[in-house]
């Protein structure tokens, strides 16, 4: 087998590797916004599968669960789906800094279970 060949044979083994899942943490604010548009975007071009907890799938686990356990509790849904989906976690914080109750404890979750976290930046034209 000439080396070229070799090469390319793994090059094709590399691109069916399962991408990573990386977990979407943002507020419900911003869901279904141009933000979240682009945010998927950004993690889709570098190479990961987005779990956005926006999608119709993760919607109705969320639902059952809190029929089921409480409203309380929904949270839990969530972070078990971090646990169970997921390889690490990218989040976004509002404009000014500021990270809102359920993003956080999504992230505080990550960093609990030693995932990988990806701040998404905001606001980079006011700091150039």
């Amino acid at each position: 087998v000439s080396q070229s060949r070799y090469v390319y044979n793994n090059i094709l083994t590399f691109r069916n590797v399962a991408r990573l899942k990386c977990y979407y943490a943002h507020t419900m604010l911003s869901y279904d916004s141009i933000i979240e548009k682009k945010d998927i975007k950004l993690l889709e071009t570098l190479g990961f599968e987005v779990v956005n907890p926006n999608q119709p799938k993760y919607k109705l686990g969320c639902k059952a669960y809190a029929a089921k356990y409480g409203k309380d509790k929904v949270m839990d849904y969530f972070k078990s789906v971090i646990e169970e989906e997921c390889d690490m976690v990218a989040f976004r914080a509002l404009p000014d800094g500021q990270i809102l109750s359920g993003v956080a404890a999504e992230v505080q979750h990550a960093i609990d279970i030693g995932f990988p976290l990806i701040e998404l930046p905001c606001s980079l034209n006011k700091r150039m």
